[in-house]
């Protein structure tokens, strides 16, 4: 019987880890189709009927394809039962963690991307204080809480994750952020949960 899922990505995508990591906390089987970024397999017209967008990750499910991790989350979330929210209350408010996470870390993400895969350096230094600014943020945030959203993980720890896991390839030192390197470590403990070159599929699975 095939999986009702089937993810698109890469391995060292964050947003496609994201994704199948949610499922992988959830225990969902699902299937892994491998995106060659490099060759440009992302633009191509197969790809793009499933994305429009041109981006890792996509999810297939029921014949319908979804694009943009946030998004995916919180679809998974509400097919699932897991990680998401209560009531409507909780809705809005995990959709503001996405939102914040998404502003406050896309510097560390940028930094990353920059120092992996190329880019201009020249705004590196920029990147890293923001990057730095918004590590400390979440930090004075985590003094309290267990979670993002407080004592119970939800898809805002799992958007989070992949930004935090690769933050050394940010080169940022997580030690200036003890809440958040407890997090992490919190986070490699639940069930499911892997570093991402753990994690994540280097050729199509299922």
């Amino acid at each position: 019987m095939s999986a009702a899922y089937t993810v698109y990505g890469h391995y060292a995508s964050q947003p496609a880890t994201r994704v199948v990591l949610f499922l992988s906390m959830a225990g969902v089987p699902f299937a892994y189709r491998h995106v060659d970024l490099r060759n440009g397999q992302q633009k191509t017209p197969e790809y793009l009927a499933i994305s429009r967008f041109g981006r890792v990750p996509a999810l297939v499910h029921g014949g319908c394809g979804l694009s943009e991790s946030g998004v995916i989350l919180s679809y998974l979330a509400e097919q699932t039962g897991q990680f998401g929210a209560r009531d409507a209350g909780e809705a809005l408010r995990l959709a503001e963690w996405l939102s914040w996470l998404a502003d406050v870390l896309l510097p560390l993400q940028r930094a990353r991307a920059v120092r992996r895969f190329g880019g201009d350096t020249g705004a590196l230094p920029w990147l890293d204080k923001s990057a730095a600014t918004g590590l400390a943020q979440l930090d004075a945030h985590l003094a309290g809480h267990s979670f993002v959203d407080g004592e119970r993980l939800t898809i805002a720890d799992i958007f989070a994750f992949p930004l935090i896991d690769l933050a050394g390839e940010a080169q940022a030192d997580l030690a200036q952020y003890p809440n958040v390197q407890a997090w992490h470590a919190r986070m490699l403990a639940q069930p499911g949960c892997k570093p991402q070159y753990e994690l994540m599929p280097q050729h199509d699975v299922g």
